[in-house]
């Protein structure tokens, strides 16, 4: 009995020559994974020092403050998750904030439009205003920033009912 032929030789073949048909997708997968990754992280980090910024702090309060807008969107004020808008810091210090965040109420819904410069730790807001979806407008801009800081109109209405303060306010809100 003869021995059975031998086996045709073969080049051996690579692991990558084996598996790509299943490694090329998975590798596209997990690197489109790691970008979405990167970029929801960079949202949430941007949304949160937005938020955290002071001319957004301030609009919002004076939003909370105001009686007319607590009269058109109820009570309370809520942001939107995502603000849009830029945040620069300039070489001499000065610091500029133009921010657009939705805000919705009970009542209704709108847009905050803020905009703050910084020079000497003093802020200044020469835009602040709330829109309405019925295109009425919240004028929340001040003379004195400094001075509208620690004011609030519609806790003033509260605790001075009766007064000729309280004349504008809206029946729900006076005490």
């Amino acid at each position: 009995m003869q021995p059975p032929p031998p086996l045709p030789p073969h080049a051996a073949r690579g692991g990558w020559s084996r598996h790509w048909r299943w490694a090329l997708p998975l590798g596209v997968l997990a690197a489109l994974a790691v970008m979405g990754g990167c970029i929801g992280w960079a949202l949430l980090r941007w949304s949160e020092r937005a938020h955290d910024s002071a001319p957004m702090r301030e609009a919002l309060r004076r939003a909370g403050c105001s009686i007319e807008v607590a009269s058109a969107f109820g009570e309370p004020l809520q942001p939107e998750r995502l603000p849009y808008g830029s945040m620069r810091t300039h070489v001499d210090g000065r610091h500029e904030v133009g921010l657009v965040v939705g805000v919705q109420g009970p009542r209704g819904v709108g847009t905050l439009f803020v905009r703050g410069v910084r020079v000497d730790d003093a802020w200044d807001y020469p835009v602040m205003y709330v829109l309405g979806e019925d295109e009425a407008t919240f004028d929340l801009s001040a003379l004195d920033d400094a001075e509208a800081a620690g004011e609030c109109a519609l806790q003033q209405c509260r605790t001075e009912a009766g007064d000729d303060a309280c004349e504008d306010a809206p029946p729900a809100l006076r005490v």
